[in-house]
């Protein structure tokens, strides 16, 4: 709309008189007065000023002046409505007076004296929304009041060079805007305006140049680079051609909103990914640089078989060779691979040679010479790329170093050159021989069409009746191909613009083709188009073949478009009718398609590209008006387009990833596929192609993971492009129960990612700041069901996980999942299980220090699979004198225990009270515990240190089956006895020994022998125990260490294997009975002598077992331990009395954390357990004395029952000294303090 007042047909823009005076003025592009800026998306600055437009108070006609800026100001925030500048939050419009050099005021009115346009283009404020420079320097804005059709527009820009870098080498200019924080499209548009372009880095020189410039700058930096066409893939803003690849780790990562590109000073000046939205610095390039002049390319004679065009001759080959082949194939013609260097080229090899959707080509791009820096084989530079969506990757560890044209498009991908493939072959035309020109060079027949260059500009209506003289119209483009070839037929033409048939201006809004056709293709530029009406032209230069909305009055080249003769066209199809949509969707008879509005609940709403790829995975695709343009109301810079919920006719632009209900779109008669419902296997496997997978429903480590896949003829998933990540990915998110899922990328000991089944990694899909191999820990990878990438995690972790098989398992032969490693382990290191340990440290290190210098020597802190491994580290720390770390730790995740290595967590051995929940235990030091958990693993290793003689002490292994006896007088017929077991560290060893040789093994104890008593037949007391849960039973007397390295009682008569023991050190000599007292009795307390110990019964006051035994201790005292018969004859007499008191007393027994019946301070070597006891039953871990039978039972430690104490006589301390003075020297040298601790502990009152 256009002011027709004779006042208006001047151009007048807004100026800034002074502070208090705002008003119009002529247009002056030079003067400082009339230039504004956004300085936030709701804030205008004048340049002249430093100040912001704004008003004292909301109300009509309200004078507007500046103010200093202030953002917290609701008088100084403006809004793009309806191509006008209102106040936030009112209608209130920004208007020019009712008189020339009338103050600005707000007008209540929406009017023509209210749209304003940006001085030197045709566009209003808000097409171009909130722009500007937050560093108050550079960029700025002229608005201009509305006027005729025939003013001129003068676009103008400050080339303030003081703000710029010049590069000496190469003359390009430079701006580092690291104080604003602008999103990309302000940033762009900053640039624009000082007719420069956000930066493009094509050389690496260039590169190297801007590392050094932003070396002390800290935050990233917008760059040109962006994937925002998201039919193709990464490319320059400005057309610059993406050959240089500079991604940091990690990046691009495939967020579908992270599709703009910053510089990071941070990380080396690579290049990152992020959402476009988010605001940061910018730099912007300028060139000094003119465009080479077009030259009309002469007729050209080309070998038979080759067609030319622009001078040069190209063909087609379909017979599949890799790379090089191809390259030496051509270059034996006389040519090379395919060079392609503008969209008219491009064009022409898309639409003239034959080219086919299914078609994947080599053409002559590759980095071959020089990693992520792409060339072309003929030598010609690059000026152009145009890469696929996702392109390039450049995955499989940088070995995607050729590039192939494919899919519809004919755009590029880099794949390995190994493949085998057809090509494209370039070469010159023949030498001498120069091509005929044709006698009519006007019309070019291209299919059923002919085509003729209108070469006299003229306005579009011109244009049409001139058309139409020649018998055709203004030509219409009904698809791609017949873009690419009038790209390729006019886009070399020095030339701006060439009228097409299309126009809006019947309706505004609503374009047409002059013939009528309906609108099924569009090309449209960048930000058209826009919001003016007019006629469409077709662009050449770098934009070559994009349509560009145009004032119909202005004079360009034009095409014709003609039936060629004696042509007849295919039967055009049938009208479809309503009834040909599928059932639910709704059409007229004015369209070609059928619609559906999909309606969830808040969380089954999609982003805009969830909602895309589900109306693609349907048949369809989201719905569009090819006819409409995009009327769109500016709510900010987003860029995904949404229909208005109260008003279905006005179209809104929102952040992309935000969640809506969503309309698709399919053609009428378009086989209709239904939402995805997953073939399934008989064993519950997904089918996809050639592929089966199957999705965990419970959580596993990686190990456990991976052995269910193999048992089930796969492995876990390999990912080798994104389809099939989203494929996945869409399956967990609409099915899975979990939260992660592993798959089968694995870090390898190269530090590398490799696939677990062998395939090469083609393919990264890594979520923000991953991977990150947290504490060296992380060598597994899982995929997020929220965002559908890639963590590293610790494999010793509990995921859900995926599997993989192909479709023909059932013939797979599968590789064992576990192969012994060839060598053997560095000298000072212990080999042992095909793993190599060494203890290490002479003092006290923190649990992190230990763990880095493991990993400096190639290893990790110890791993403990098994009992087996536990039982070799515990023999070996007899050696050792600190507790020594090992690798399990909860440092990822508080309490969630997992090995430092990432193996799987099958196998604990935690001392009495570890872990503690209140104060967790962050790590584990290894100490000579009793061990549970067990894991019958063979050991097919012979263990050279079992007959290490260094202590003094060796053993030896009788491998004939032989009763007890027999087996005894054996080991005497050699000078030794069955093995006693006297601490942990002979345990263990004697363990894998028996493990070895797979077979029980009799050894030192026969209570027939020692009085009824467990005792070695070595006369060792028995101070340490190993017995099995149960055990000992009291009918059987003779002891055997079994396989699973617990001790259990047999009939003396049965053979075994049996070991034997010889020492030098001698067991020392019992010390004889020892006279003492007993304490007085006080009150009802009396105690009761026998032997050498004091017994006091307590009846009346029943107590818990716990409960007793702190009554016994306040009495310095303990429960009652019974050692021998006559002991045990002794308590049942005197309580036989007081049955009637208490039917059961509590005695010092009691079950251990892994199920061992122990006495309070020492091992278990007499029982006298009633028939069929102890019992195995849940919380009967406490030992009672029937008072009627004076046996033993087992029962529940919570109940009341009376109790029995016991305490040491007392001596006199010369008597004992006396006594004990000849024997401490050799109690000490035998038995390590063991004896003499416990004879201590016993005469210390």
């Amino acid at each position: 709309k256009y002011i027709n007042s004779d006042y208006f047909d001047i151009k007048q823009c807004l100026t800034a008189q002074r502070s208090h005076e705002v008003t119009t003025a002529a247009c002056n592009k030079n003067s400082e007065l009339q230039k504004f800026r956004w300085v936030s998306d709701q804030q205008v600055m004048s340049v002249a000023f430093a100040q912001c437009l704004g008003v004292p108070y909301k109300q009509d006609q309200a004078k507007i002046s500046l103010y200093p800026c202030n953002k917290k100001s609701e008088f100084q925030k403006w809004e793009c409505r309806n191509a006008s500048l209102a106040i936030q939050g009112e209608d209130l419009f920004l208007s020019a007076g009712k008189r020339k050099k009338d103050n600005i005021v707000l007008n209540k009115v929406s009017g023509t004296t209210n749209k304003w346009k940006i001085h030197g283009t045709r566009d209003d404020l808000c097409s171009q929304g909130h722009e500007g420079n937050l560093n108050f320097l550079i960029t700025f804005f002229i608005f201009l009041t509305n006027c005729t059709i025939k003013s001129l527009f003068s676009h103008t820009g400050s080339d303030n060079d003081k703000f710029w870098s010049v590069d000496p080498l190469t003359g390009t200019y430079y701006q580092i805007n690291f104080q604003s924080a602008l999103t990309w499209h302000q940033a762009r548009k900053s640039c624009q305006q000082q007719n420069a372009e956000l930066l493009s880095v094509t050389e690496i020189h260039e590169q190297m140049y801007l590392r050094d410039l932003i070396d002390s700058k800290r935050s990233p930096l917008w760059i040109g680079l962006n994937s925002l066409n998201l039919n193709s893939g990464w490319q320059w803003s400005g057309g610059f051609p993406f050959r240089y690849l500079n991604w940091a780790t990690g990046s691009p990562s495939p967020e579908p909103e992270k599709l703009c590109a910053v510089l990071n000073p941070r990380r080396d000046a690579k290049w990152e990914n992020q959402p476009c939205e988010k605001k940061v610095g910018y730099i912007c390039k300028k060139e000094n640089f003119t465009l080479d002049p077009f030259r009309d390319a002469l007729p050209v004679k080309c070998p038979e078989g080759w067609l030319p065009y622009a001078g040069h001759c190209y063909v087609v080959h379909r017979e599949p060779r890799v790379w090089k082949e191809a390259l030496t194939s051509c270059n034996e013609s006389n040519g090379n691979l395919v060079s392609i260097h503008n969209p008219e080229e491009h064009g022409f090899i898309l639409s003239q040679l034959g080219y086919k959707a299914t078609d994947e080509l080599w053409i002559g791009l590759n980095d071959l010479s020089m990693q992520m820096y792409f060339e072309w084989s003929d030598g010609i530079p690059v000026t152009y790329t145009k890469w696929l969506p996702g392109e390039p990757t450049h995955a499989i560890n940088g070995q995607e170093d050729c590039v192939v044209m494919a899919g519809e498009d004919g755009y590029w991908a880099d794949i390995p050159c190994d493949r085998n493939l057809g090509y494209i072959c370039k070469r010159k035309p023949l030498q001498g021989v120069s091509g005929t020109l044709k006698p009519d060079p006007g019309w070019e027949k291209h299919g059923f069409y002919c085509y003729l260059v209108g070469h006299t500009p003229l306005t579009f209506s011109e244009a049409k009746k001139t058309c139409e003289r020649s018998g055709g119209y203004l030509t219409s483009i009904t698809d791609r191909y017949e873009q690419a070839y009038l790209t390729s037929f006019v886009g070399l033409s020095s030339e701006k613009y060439f009228w097409i048939g299309l126009t809006d201006t019947g309706e505004q809004g609503i374009f047409k083709w002059l013939t009528g056709e309906g609108v099924f293709y569009t090309n449209w530029n960048s930000a058209m188009p826009g919001n003016e009406a007019g006629c469409v032209a077709l662009r050449t230069g770098n934009a070559a073949g994009l349509w560009d909305v145009q004032n119909c009055e202005i004079k360009a080249k034009f095409l014709c478009k003609k039936l060629a003769e004696k042509m007849t066209l295919p039967l055009a199809p049938e009208r479809i009718s309503y009834s040909k949509c599928p059932l639910g969707w709704d059409t007229s008879n004015s369209t070609n398609s059928c619609f559906r509005l999909f309606v969830r609940e808040n969380n089954q709403k999609k982003t805009w590209f969830e909602a895309r790829d589900f109306c693609r995975e349907i048949g369809g695709d989201l719905a569009v008006n090819y006819t409409k343009k995009l009327s769109f109301d500016d709510t900010g810079f987003e860029h995904c387009g949404a229909i208005h919920e109260e008003s279905f006719r006005l179209w809104i632009t929102m952040h992309c990833e935000y969640s809506h209900d969503w309309i698709c779109e399919i053609k009428k008669g378009r086989l209709f596929h239904r939402i995805p419902m997953y073939e399934v296997t008989e064993d519950g496997w997904i089918i996809k192609g050639v592929k089966q997978y199957f999705f965990s429903t419970e959580s596993s480590s990686m190990e456990k993971a991976r052995t269910f896949c193999r048992n089930n003829h796969g492995d876990l998933a390999t990912i080798g492009d994104n389809n099939q990540r989203k494929f996945l990915w869409k399956y967990i998110l609409k099915n899975g129960k979990l939260e992660s899922y592993l798959i089968g990328l694995i870090r390898n000991a190269d530090q590398q990612f490799s696939w677990m089944d062998g395939s090469p990694v083609y393919y990264a899909a890594w979520a923000a700041k991953e991977p990150n191999f947290a504490y060296h820990q992380e060598n597994c990878v899982v995929l997020n069901k929220k965002t559908g990438l890639w963590n590293d995690v610790n494999c010793g972790f509990s995921n859900g996980f995926i599997c993989e098989r192909h479709r023909s398992f059932i013939n797979a032969t599968l590789v064992p999942a576990v192969t012994s490693p060839l060598g053997g382990c560095p000298e000072d290191w212990l080999l042992f299980k095909n793993q190599c340990y060494k203890f290490f440290g002479s003092s006290y290190q923190y649990w992190h220090t230990a763990s880095r210098a493991c990993i400096s020597l190639g290893g990790h802190l110890a791993t403990i699979t098994n009992e087996q491994v536990q039982a070799f580290l515990t023999y070996h720390l007899k050696d050792v004198f600190y507790d020594p770390w090992i690798g399990l730790n909860d440092v990822l995740s508080e309490l969630n225990f997992v090995w430092a290595d990432g193996r799987t967590v099958s196998y604990t051995n935690w001392a009495p009270g570890s872990p503690k929940l209140v104060e967790p235990i962050l790590f584990d030091s290894l100490r000579p515990e009793d061990g549970h958990n067990r894991l019958q693993v063979n050991i097919t290793q012979m263990l050279d240190f079992a007959f290490d003689h260094s202590d003094g002490i060796s053993y030896s292994v009788t491998r004939s089956r032989m009763n007890w006896e027999e087996a005894q007088k054996s080991c005497n017929n050699n000078a030794s006895e069955l093995a006693s077991i006297l601490d942990a560290y002979s345990q263990s060893l004697l363990f894998l020994i028996a493990q070895e040789y797979g077979e029980p093994l009799w050894i030192g104890l026969n209570s027939n022998m020692t009085k009824g008593t467990y005792q070695w037949t070595d006369r060792w007391r028995l101070v340490y125990s190993k017995w099995s849960s149960g055990e000992p039973k009291q009918a059987l007397a003779c002891v055997y260490l079994d396989t699973d390295g617990t001790w259990k009682t047999a009939s003396c008569r049965e053979k075994f294997f049996s070991v034997c023991k010889k020492s030098d050190v001698m067991a020392p000599t019992e010390p004889p009975q020892l006279p003492g007292k007993c304490p007085e009795s006080k009150g009802h307390k009396s105690w009761v002598p026998f032997h050498g110990h004091c017994y006091y019964f307590e009846a009346t006051r029943k107590k818990s077992w716990s409960q007793a035994r702190q009554e016994c201790m306040r009495l310095v005292a303990d429960l009652v331990s019974v050692g021998d018969y006559t002991e045990a004859n002794f308590l049942a007499e005197t309580i036989k009395i007081l049955h009637g008191k208490s039917p059961n007393f509590w005695i010092g027994l009691k079950k251990n954390d892994i199920g061992q019946w122990v006495w309070t301070k020492s091992a278990v070597d007499f029982v006298s357990w009633q028939t069929g006891e102890p019992a195995n039953e849940r919380f009967k871990d406490c030992g009672e004395v029937c008072a009627f039978t004076g046996h033993w039972k087992s029962n529940v430690c919570s109940f009341r029952k009376g109790y029995i104490c016991k305490k040491a006589k007392s001596k006199k301390c010369f008597l004992f000294q006396k006594h004990l003075k000849n024997n401490i020297d050799t109690m000490f040298v035998s038995s390590k303090d063991t004896y003499l601790k416990t004879l201590l502990e016993v005469t210390e009152n």
